[in-house]
């Protein structure tokens, strides 16, 4: 299902009356969230598979990959235990949120996919938990998934309000370059000509493509602040991936496919005088290229943390020199490649790491929990993330 660009305006569509739960049933929600924390996933599982099975049209919406792994559903699980352990007051969840926000934007999804949703929760609860969902807990679940999502509508009604067109429009690769062995950098031109909206340094674009007669969504980071019409996405080639696979072997020069404009809450805004630590584990250099030169361009000094399998699998070696060579004073970088042992430590996040930088961190999972861990460690517990795929909370 694929909606043309437009733009939005007024109010959001109402599909969900707001109504302030009472304390007995908040209480009673609470009380059900251990059984939510300990059959969670089975219940998201449940649900996607019933979804995927009756609702075949959202499927394009969802990485598959994610599906097989748990992933999806285990970061649903999670969201939705929290969601009940914070009903009395929800703003520990702001930022997460936020983060959802953005994505369901640069997904395009729409107001009237959340009874979809709805439906399929209602259907998992009742087929994983048989009797304890009976009509109370239905009536109750059903008030507090109501006031979620009028909330989340209304919430991407507005930020689809600031972005110069909604939805997926035709866009055309005007070059294809090899950064390293597995990653590929395509560059995208609106098909109709007209004049692209300058991204915020770390944003990123949703894209949908028809593969082998499938639609299929992936959104990615761009890796670099226009120079020309037209906005540049790094994709690293994963091993069974049916979309990185399908960039670097069959994408042309000259193929169509579908862009949103520029979304994200991984910015670099200009507005903190602080100088910029970046911390970057293999393609999550992407949003920190525009980034770091952003905040070179502004005057801040910028110390680049680099972690890479090996030279072979390390995208923008050619940027990392120029940007040395251009901002000698100014910025600063350490490799580190696996396979010479070279490892990131806790010395070496210490000895550039303070609260009087801006830190950006982004990479795979377990290298972000390392680093946030030892970040947190030395009361460095402000830091803006990214996170590859679905959301983790």
């Amino acid at each position: 299902m694929t909606t043309a660009a437009k733009t939005v305006s007024g109010s959001a569509p109402v599909l969900y009356k707001v109504e302030a739960l009472t304390p007995q049933e908040i209480a009673y929600l609470q009380s059900l969230a251990p059984a939510v924390a300990e059959h969670g996933v089975t219940i998201t599982s449940t649900m996607y598979n019933y979804m995927f099975q009756t609702y075949p049209q959202v499927k394009s919406y969802f990485n598959q990959t994610n599906q097989y792994t748990k992933r999806q559903p285990q970061v649903l699980a999670f969201s939705l235990f929290q969601y009940i352990s914070h009903l009395g007051d929800l703003t520990p969840l702001t930022a997460f949120v936020n983060q959802i926000v953005a994505k369901h934007c640069g997904l395009d999804v729409q107001a009237e996919q959340y009874t979809v949703v709805e439906k399929c929760l209602n259907h998992a609860f009742k087929s994983v938990l048989g009797n304890a969902a009976d009509e109370q807990f239905f009536l109750v679940f059903g008030k507090a998934y109501g006031n979620l999502a009028q909330l989340l509508i209304n919430a991407e009604w507005e930020y689809y309000k600031g972005l110069q067109w909604v939805g997926f429009k035709e866009f055309e690769v005007s070059r294809k370059e090899s950064e390293c062995g597995d990653v590929v950098s395509i560059y995208l031109s609106p098909k109709d000509g007209s004049q692209l909206p300058k991204p915020r340094p770390g944003q990123y674009v949703g894209l949908r493509w028809n593969i082998d007669g499938e639609e299929n969504s992936r959104e990615y980071l761009i890796s670099q602040i226009p120079k020309s019409n037209e906005y540049r996405l790094s994709i690293r080639k994963i091993d069974g991936g049916i979309v990185s696979e399908f960039a670097h072997n069959e994408l042309k020069v000259g193929d169509s496919l579908k862009v949103t404009a520029p979304v994200g809450n991984f910015i670099y805004d200009g507005v903190s005088p602080k100088d910029l630590v970046l911390f970057a584990g293999g393609i999550g250099i992407t949003p920190l290229i525009s980034i770091a030169e952003a905040g070179l361009k502004d005057g801040k000094k910028v110390t680049l943390l680099y972690s890479n399998r090996s030279a072979e699998h390390r995208p923008f070696g050619d940027w990392l020199e120029e940007l040395k060579a251009t901002y000698p004073e100014q910025f600063t970088y350490k490799e580190f490649l696996n396979n010479k042992g070279e490892n990131l430590s806790a010395n070496d996040i210490k000895s550039v790491a303070t609260s009087e930088k801006d830190v950006y961190l982004l990479g795979p999972v377990e290298y972000m929990d390392f680093v946030k861990t030892e970040l947190e460690n030395n009361c460095v517990t402000d830091v803006k993330l990214e996170f590859f795929g679905p959301t983790k909370v």
